[in-house]
């Protein structure tokens, strides 16, 4: 199953610079076992070092440890990209709650809700104990809890491994945007032309 999907669905507006994420995007993965919308940005520095050198992203488990048997440097390196965390945007916070769980040794976790919910005493006391933030859906968007940004855990080969797959989901979504930038610019000139 590939890791990755078309990232047709926009972010509820608003919600990343209620957070204060500005500059970073929002891109929709299959991170672990579910799909989840990973807010990122790119390391520039790494990036550019990746491509100078045409290396892909390594987005798949079994290819991840190849390359790490062939260059055990690779593991070492910094990541070309930079998690924030995930969000879901969800009616209920049972639904939000269970896409964000494997989440938290990545980066931070938002739940973006109705006011009605994220307001509610125990949603709020469940996300401060589990670490999440909470998000009013409606506009403007109120942090009603920061999420914790501290991520306890260890770093693993698997740190490693998500992050390629949200690099891959990255640079796919930017490809396929210059690529209806392009089919744009065609239909305008072949518009043109007809006429």
């Amino acid at each position: 199953m590939p890791n990755r999907v078309s990232s047709t669905q926009s972010p509820p507006s608003g919600v990343l610079p209620a957070l204060g994420w500005q500059g970073c995007q929002m891109v929709m993965v299959r991170a672990l076992s579910a799909l989840r919308m990973v807010v990122c940005e790119l390391d520039d520095p790494e990036h550019a070092r990746r491509q100078d050198a045409g290396l892909l992203p390594t987005a798949d488990a079994l290819l991840l440890h190849c390359r790490a048997h062939v260059d055990p440097s690779f593991l070492k390196r910094p990541s070309p990209i930079r998690i924030r965390g995930a969000v879901a945007a969800r009616a209920s916070w049972q639904s939000a709650r269970a896409n964000l769980a494997e989440f938290s040794a990545f980066g931070a976790r938002v739940a973006v809700l109705p006011a009605r919910i994220a307001h509610r005493d125990g949603v709020r006391a469940e996300a401060i104990y589990h670490g999440f933030g909470l998000v009013t859906a409606e506009q403007p968007h109120e942090v009603v809890q920061p999420p914790d940004i501290h991520v306890d855990a260890g770093r693993t080969w698997v740190h490693r491994l998500v992050e390629e797959i949200v690099y891959d989901a990255v640079l796919s979504q930017q490809s396929d945007h210059r690529w209806d930038l392009g089919s744009q610019a065609f239909m305008k000139a072949g518009d043109s032309q007809v006429m």
